[in-house]
């Protein structure tokens, strides 16, 4: 595709979706499909035979004024009324089925976008600008983002007037071949000229993804609770309108650009187009004049004449255009998804359910995020003993989240390797290590849905064990809580749903916290809280660090928290600076050693003390 003109691209990538569309249609609904199929054969067959019906009616109404024998009147129009009726109800029953196979088509392609951007065990792909844009490519493109589902109904009625068209060219034909072949060449002049326009907007707008996408930001926060306060606290309600409509036009500037280079031959291929209708007309009118046809038959011809020429596009085009550019980005996405998969190391070593028995090393590792210029780690070593408590501290900027990412199996080392148990994580099941660890992040997710989801997804096998749902909300505090709830365990957690309720920051840590606890009754062995408490004053994140080292006494336990001063009661200290470990050792070992931590440590409890006093 490197030599062909940009036209020839666009043309090839629209052609792209149209062949990927009818196998997907087939495989999702394949009785629908053979049935949708005989309906369209029926919807083109009977508009040509009615046209040939009312030709009949001419006949037979001249036959019986000239009190000639011919067809009887009352037949034909009898036969003529059943085509009307018959042609305009097969319609809607092209409609009744290709609406199902639609619907049918964009759940499987959900699907198959979820499970591929699920795919992978690692989260790199998720922070790729470029598959991002694949990804929201693969949800629709456009305006409106057109779904693939709508280019099936497209695409039937497209057929169906195509298949028309053929069937009246071939009664034109019957009269004169040249002069079929004239009307319809005239409408196809008119077809590909706006149909390049179609398809060139559309590869333009595939190109516009990432504006898009910033506009599409800027219109949600508009419409996210969260952001809505403040949008109108400080004033930024038109600032947010304004970005919508200068990023969607910086989007559509090319589209509109590209669109007024192109009106003159629009123009021209209208003008062609009419000429070769014109002359159609004109070539059956003169052929009246001089007696070649009879009245019935000036009739068919006339109705066949405009049917043949009669292939522009509508929105039957727009909808099969744009639904099926998204398949290809699907396509793609699962190819892309399945190389980074392969990429992936593939361990296939079972996890001891008890990992890690002793500890979990990082030995000599190495790691830098794509794109950067400089590694957030170059050569550390650190051991997480097992059933052992271990605080990560530093600055921001340090590496405490990508540390977790490591642990977890989420990022891989780029060079180096973390071990559980002495088994290198790279030659594990990495999703089966997944399952052992339990993680609660600063921006940890807040479900939309019921109390019980919300503690129960830290064990998802288990989630119908309500007496350990409520065991792990009791000791985190969070039971209370959930009594007080309108519906208790089965309350919708977002005021957008109805009888919904929403929770406090702090409420909604302690039911995080009963999640990381289910985690634990479900079977996993290591524990993290990665700055979850960051909106929280000092005091607050002290205390409920203190207390879930107390409920999670014996399990191996990674707290991460850039405050200095909350965290000594671990029984290890892990001070990350400038790519390395820089201290390590208990509250008391380091507050001696007199290094960076007991300079913050010092410095951040000072201010902890004026908090309190104050």
């Amino acid at each position: 595709m490197g030599n062909l003109t940009r036209p020839a691209r666009e043309r090839w990538r629209a052609g792209e979706g149209r062949r990927a569309l009818i196998p997907l249609v087939v495989g999702t609904a394949p009785g629908l499909t053979a049935l949708l199929a005989v309906a369209i054969v029926v919807a083109a067959t009977l508009p040509v035979l009615f046209t040939l019906m009312v030709g009949r009616v001419v006949a037979a109404v001249a036959a019986s004024a000239a009190n000639r024998p011919g067809p009887s009147v009352g037949v034909a129009v009898a036969v003529a009324g059943a085509l009307f009726v018959a042609t305009q109800a097969v319609g809607p029953v092209v409609s009744a089925l290709a609406d199902p196979i639609g619907l049918r088509l964009n759940v499987s392609l959900r699907k198959r976008v979820m499970a591929a951007s699920l795919a992978p065990a690692e989260v790199a792909h998720l922070e790729d600008p470029e598959m991002l844009d694949l990804v929201a490519q693969s949800k629709g493109i456009g305006p409106g983002q057109f779904q693939p589902g709508a280019a099936v109904i497209g695409l039937a009625n497209i057929v169906v007037r195509r298949l028309q068209v053929l069937g009246s060219a071939v009664l034109v034909a019957r009269f004169s071949i040249p002069l079929a072949v004239l009307v319809v060449f005239g409408g196809y002049v008119i077809l590909v000229r706006l149909r390049g326009e179609l398809i060139r907007d559309v590869s333009t707008m595939k190109d516009s993804t990432e504006l898009l996408r910033r506009a599409d930001y800027a219109r949600d926060l508009v419409l996210m609770p969260a952001a809505t306060k403040e949008l109108r606290v400080f004033g930024l309600a038109g600032w947010a309108v304004d970005r919508f409509v200068g990023e969607w036009h910086r989007a559509m500037a090319e589209v509109w650009r590209r669109r007024g280079q192109g009106n003159g031959w629009s123009a021209a291929a209208m003008i062609v187009g009419g000429v070769c209708s014109a002359a159609g007309y004109v070539a059956v009118a003169r052929a009246a004049a001089r007696g070649e046809v009879s009245i019935a038959e000036l009739v068919v011809l006339l109705q066949a004449v405009a049917a043949a020429g009669n292939i522009s596009i509508n929105n039957d085009d727009l909808n099969l255009e744009w639904g099926a550019a998204a398949v290809p980005s699907v396509l793609k996405l699962e190819r892309e998804m399945a190389s980074l998969v392969k990429a992936e190391p593939r361990g296939t070593e079972q996890v001891p359910p008890q990992a890690p028995a002793r500890s979990i090393r990082f030995e000599a590792v190495a790691f830098r995020y794509p794109g950067r210029e400089s590694d957030v780690y170059e050569d550390l070593n650190l051991e997480l003993v097992a059933g052992q408590s271990l605080a990560v501290v530093g600055v921001n900027g340090a590496g405490k989240t990508t540390l977790v990412k490591l642990l977890a199996g989420l990022r891989r080392p780029t060079a180096g390797r973390v071990t559980i148990d002495g088994d290198d994580l790279a030659e594990l099941d990495v999703r089966q290590w997944q399952r052992r660890v339990a993680a609660i992040f600063q921006d940890f997710t807040r479900y939309e849905l019921s109390a019980h989801d919300n503690v129960a997804f830290g064990g998802i096998e288990r989630a119908d064990d309500r007496a350990a749902v409520m065991r792990a909300a009791e000791r985190s505090g969070a039971l209370e809580l959930v009594a007080d709830l309108p519906g208790g365990w089965e309350t919708v957690l977002s005021r957008r749903f109805t009888d919904g309720a929403d929770l406090s920051g702090g409420q909604w840590q302690r039911l995080a916290l009963a999640r990381a606890l289910f985690a634990v009754e479900a079977g996993a062995t290591v524990l993290v809280l990665d700055e979850p408490t960051a909106n929280l004053d000092v005091r607050a994140e002290a205390e409920l660090f203190d207390r879930f080292l107390e409920l999670t006494s014996g399990v191996t336990t990674v707290l991460v928290s850039h405050r200095f001063s909350t965290v000594r009661r671990a029984d290890r200290i892990c001070v990350l600076a400038d790519g390395r470990v820089a201290e390590l050792g208990s509250h008391d070992e380091l507050l001696e050693l007199g290094g960076r931590y007991a300079h913050m440590f010092t410095l951040q409890a000072a201010r902890f003390a004026e908090d309190v006093e104050g």
